[in-house]
């Protein structure tokens, strides 16, 4: 296997157990976070749902905005571990009204891509990367 993968899903079964992370009364609205989450490793703090809105990748090359509840909202719906602030979001969200279409979603998936790029959950890993590619091997 890839030692990169395999690093990468070591601190994934560490992070499972791990209880350092920050709780639902420490985030801030509009404020991205490094995360430890089934579908990304960034997310926009979103306190109306109690979760974070993500790029993902599934079935599908192209991202979409997904939301990833808050790990401290309970089983079997909180999927999210805020780890750190990373920074203010500088870009609107689209209105959810609008299913987050592809069209409007694009700049927030590319800038989320990037910033997770910037901001990997191990040095030198390209998650953003290793997202992208396990979708084209299943839809190959």
């Amino acid at each position: 296997m890839n030692p990169e993968i395999t690093a990468l899903l070591d601190w994934h079964r560490r992070m499972r157990d791990s209880t350092d992370y920050l709780g639902i009364e420490q985030m801030q609205p509009g404020m991205t976070y490094a995360i430890w989450a089934r579908n990304a490793y960034v997310g926009i703090w979103l306190p109306e749902q109690n979760g974070f809105v993500i790029s993902r990748y599934k079935m599908h090359p192209t991202p979409f905005l997904f939301v990833e509840l808050h790990w401290d909202t309970g089983e079997p719906f909180g999927t999210a571990k805020p780890l750190r602030a990373l920074e203010a979001c500088p870009l609107l969200l689209p209105p959810e009204s609008d299913d987050w279409n592809e069209e409007r979603s694009a700049p927030l998936c590319a800038w989320l891509d990037d910033l997770e790029s910037r901001h990997p959950p191990l040095p030198d890993v390209d998650t953003v990367g290793a997202r992208r590619r396990a979708v084209a091997r299943a839809t190959q």
